[in-house]
């Protein structure tokens, strides 16, 4: 990254060129990355999303890219910010790809909300 000299080895060829290159990364946790490797990045901390933009972006992801219905990514936009309490729309995506109707998304969410505590639970008494 700092040199800027690309190196691609095959059997027993070896070329290197050096191009003007940049590196973009993205992490949700930046805690775990070693001193040495977090060093060589310019960090910038985004703002979390309102509840209008996570609903924005949730609806467009859901329906152009998974093809749910527009009224499933509605609700489940909704039960995923306001009755999970998330902002990760990868949550939204699971609900999701699982519903297929607005009671699905429902029970989905009712499941989750009611298990939740007890998977915790037991992943603390396997530490």
């Amino acid at each position: 990254m700092e040199t800027g000299i690309i190196t691609e080895t095959k059997y027993e060829k070896t070329r290197a060129e050096e191009i003007k290159t940049w590196v973009f990364a993205t992490s949700n946790n930046i805690s775990n990355i070693i001193p040495a490797l977090k060093s060589r990045f310019f960090v910038i901390e985004l703002e979390p999303y309102t509840y209008e933009q996570f609903h924005e972006i949730t609806v467009q992801l859901l329906t152009n890219q998974h093809k749910v219905k527009e009224e499933i990514a509605r609700a489940t936009a909704d039960a995923v910010w306001n009755r999970i309490k998330s902002a990760d729309i990868r949550d939204s995506v699971r609900v999701a790809r699982m519903a297929k109707s607005i009671e699905d998304v429902n029970f989905i969410v009712d499941s989750f909300l009611k298990y939740k505590v007890s998977i915790n639970r037991k992943k603390a008494q396997i530490k």
